[in-house]
């Protein structure tokens, strides 16, 4: 295994990286513990329960590697706590020969001028260009923070009945044949929670979401969300 400088000097010898080297390499670029204390502040109203087995703050789950495979519902659910102009973007990654096209969402966001990444499923924090450069970006979507939070709120506060959409019924019917005896003490636990949809469109705000969110609005500003991930077939 090649260490740090090993894989600098393949770097600046143009030769391709694998992997394992681009994680290794992006994770020794530290950023100022400025940054880390901004987002956790900016974030620190966001608790997530992924499916029935592991829940916490986002930089816990984070830490924990317990995010892979939820990078859209993740990003949606953690933009609408940043500044408008803050964004998501949505394309592939290039990993190394094979994993040419590696499908996926990450956070792009401002603090002193600079512009970072905050991927939470791939738990990178890092400036952009570094992650931009090391993975070849090739983004292929891209949307504000302003308007995913803008229809994060539409669709949690719309009446129950717009909400009782086909999709939503397919949902807990499934719920209450893999739940059995439990459904009922469990949908007394999720009193509150709002399945959000979101189309098949990747610049859409809320795409291929179908999270369950549970919110604090006061005077159209989230305070607080808990977001509980299902699995959802696309």
């Amino acid at each position: 295994m090649f260490g740090i400088n090993e894989i600098l000097n393949k770097v600046l010898s143009k030769k391709e990286l694998t992997e394992e080297e681009k994680f290794k390499i992006l994770r020794s670029k530290r950023v100022d513990i400025k940054v880390v204390e901004y987002l956790m502040g900016k974030l620190e109203h966001l608790y997530i329960e992924v499916l029935g087995d592991y829940e916490g703050s986002l930089f816990n789950l984070m830490q924990a590697e317990k995010l892979l495979g939820w990078c859209f519902q993740t990003t949606e659910s953690a933009v609408v706590f940043l500044n408008d102009n803050d964004y998501i973007e949505r394309g592939f990654l290039r990993f190394d020969e094979r994993t040419p096209e590696y499908y996926h969402s990450w956070i792009c966001f401002h603090f002193n001028d600079i512009e970072y990444v905050l991927d939470p499923c791939l738990n990178f924090l890092c400036k952009k260009n570094d992650y931009s450069r090391i993975f070849k970006i090739d983004v292929k979507g891209r949307i504000s923070a302003k308007v995913v939070r803008e229809e994060l709120i539409r669709q949690v506060t719309a009446p129950k009945e717009k909400n009782n959409s086909e999709t939503h019924s397919s949902f807990e019917s499934f719920r209450k044949r893999m739940m059995g005896d439990s459904y009922e003490s469990y949908i007394e636990s999720k009193k509150g929670e709002v399945i959000v949809h979101g189309p098949e469109d990747i610049n859409t705000p809320l795409y291929r979401n179908g999270a369950g969110y549970k919110t604090e609005i006061d005077h159209g500003k989230i305070k607080k969300i808990t977001v509980h991930y299902y699995y959802t077939d696309y």
